[in-house]
């Protein structure tokens, strides 16, 4: 099956109605390629990603477990936040739809549920809310710390294709205040498994010291952490032992380590978060590389000094990012 066949498929599925641009749609939004919306919807929410960390359900919840069960991939990630113009669509309705769409494109289903039930105690307060942290500002409407018990009637469902060779992922959530006094919200995610491109940074000691002699301070381009986390990756390790090494090579400097975020989000948890990767860097470089604590100290700015614009996913990708500036 040829990719660019998808979105006709998707089409034809759905409502035989003409599907126009919402004027309601936030700015700078579109409906995905692959999937239409449903007729008489406004895009409320939308955030695209060309490389980050996406979880599919694969199953219901546990009592108390911190989430259901999960596929955790990588890749270009969509997602759009949808909510009905009018309340008489029911999320039944809206949900049958997308699902014949998604099998007649050619999806096989992972897991599918409605209600907690089914899907397993507060399944999407902690899949959509919990499961990951920059998902809080951005499915706006959804409420999803309260989508649970008998407030919201709710379906969920997630599938997978194989097409132009590239393993495309599809989650879907349909939800509606019981008793019909608010419109019926989708949100649906689209992840297209990719390679990350890992050739496009790099760090050395002569860059490092010719940066700091210069400007005072220097950004340790290939310093990467799990999304949302403050989790070092496993390919950040070379990294880490080159700045290891220029701080051994400079033993009378010491820095602040500093920590900066895109704005997508809270900006008290991107405070956190940028604080809480400075002082991962700090103490990797102490633990594992002997540098003395006393020359470190982790600081978290979150949001408030970009680099770049936020409006655009290069600009966000630019403005995550963590510092050595010079202390003295």
């Amino acid at each position: 099956m040829m990719l660019k066949q998808l979105p006709v498929m998707i089409l034809g599925s759905l409502l035989a109605l003409p599907v126009l641009a919402e004027q309601n749609d936030v700015k700078g939004s579109s409906d995905h390629p692959l999937v239409s919306r449903f007729p008489d919807t406004h895009i409320k929410s939308y955030h695209t990603s060309e490389y980050d960390e996406f979880l599919v359900a694969t199953g219901p919840r546990e009592s108390g477990a911190d989430l259901p069960p999960v596929l955790r991939l990588e890749g270009k990630v969509t997602t759009i936040g949808y909510e009905a113009n009018e309340k008489k669509y029911s999320p039944l309705q809206v949900f049958r739809n997308y699902e014949k769409a998604f099998a007649e494109a050619g999806f096989t289903p992972i897991f599918t549920c409605q209600n907690d039930q089914e899907c397993g105690d507060k399944f999407v307060r902690q899949l959509y809310w919990y499961g990951n942290n920059a998902r809080q500002g951005r499915d706006k409407g959804l409420d999803a710390p309260n989508l649970h018990g008998d407030r919201y009637r709710y379906y969920f469902w997630s599938g997978k294709v194989d097409a132009q060779g590239k393993e495309v992922y599809a989650s879907l959530l349909v939800a509606q205040y019981t008793g019909a006094q608010f419109p019926t919200k989708v949100v649906l995610d689209i992840g297209e498994i990719e390679s990350l491109d890992d050739d496009l940074i790099s760090i050395n000691l002569d860059g490092m010291s010719k940066a700091i002699a210069e400007t005072g301070k220097v950004e340790l381009d290939g310093v990467l952490f799990d999304t949302a986390k403050t989790t070092l990756k496993p390919e950040s390790a070379e990294v880490v032992a080159t700045i290891a090494d220029y701080l051994k090579q400079n033993p009378s400097n010491s820095f602040y380590v500093v920590g900066h975020t895109d704005s997508q989000g809270d900006f008290n948890f991107n405070m956190k978060l940028s604080e809480g990767r400075a002082a991962t860097v700090a103490s990797t470089l102490v633990n594992e590389y002997g540098i003395d604590a006393k020359r470190l100290v982790p600081v978290g700015v979150g949001p408030v000094s970009p680099v770049r614009s936020n409006t655009s996913d290069t600009g966000r990708s630019e403005n995550r990012r963590v510092e050595l500036v010079l202390a003295d």
